[in-house]
């Protein structure tokens, strides 16, 4: 089980009264929910920090938003061109990142570092 060991950025004014998953522009990122239901910034530059379930959480979020799907967890208001741009901006981010972390444990086990598990994906893609 990975842990988020750096503690997340909560000192900026105003980040838990503005709604989760909006975009924030200085320094651009994105307000998500943590397991404990408290508004957190996610920057674009930190992602590192984050482990493989809380990014694919907040991507999967991000996406159901910017394509306007309406589900009882995501939040009702209406979103503006340049949040539903940030958002994609922070989508592929987010996948690159995690695209980054799957093809390194990949080539940990050509190396001997791992024992292959389940994620074959770019072993396949790569051959």
């Amino acid at each position: 089980m990975k842990l988020n060991i750096t503690k997340p950025e909560t000192f900026r004014s105003g980040i838990s009264k503005l709604s989760p998953y909006t975009a924030y522009k200085n320094p651009q990122g994105i307000i998500y929910q943590d397991k404990f239901k408290r508004n957190r910034l996610m920057r674009s530059n930190k992602l590192y920090k984050f482990c493989d379930d809380t990014l694919t959480y907040v991507q999967r979020v991000l996406h159901d938003i910017a394509n306007n799907l309406r589900m009882d967890y995501l939040p009702k208001r209406k979103w503006s061109n340049l949040d539903r741009t940030r958002s994609h901006i922070m989508i592929k981010a987010i996948d690159q990142q995690l695209f980054e972390r799957r093809l390194m444990r990949n080539l940990e086990k050509f190396v001997g570092g791992r024992e292959y598990g389940n994620d074959f994906r770019l072993l396949e893609r790569t051959i």
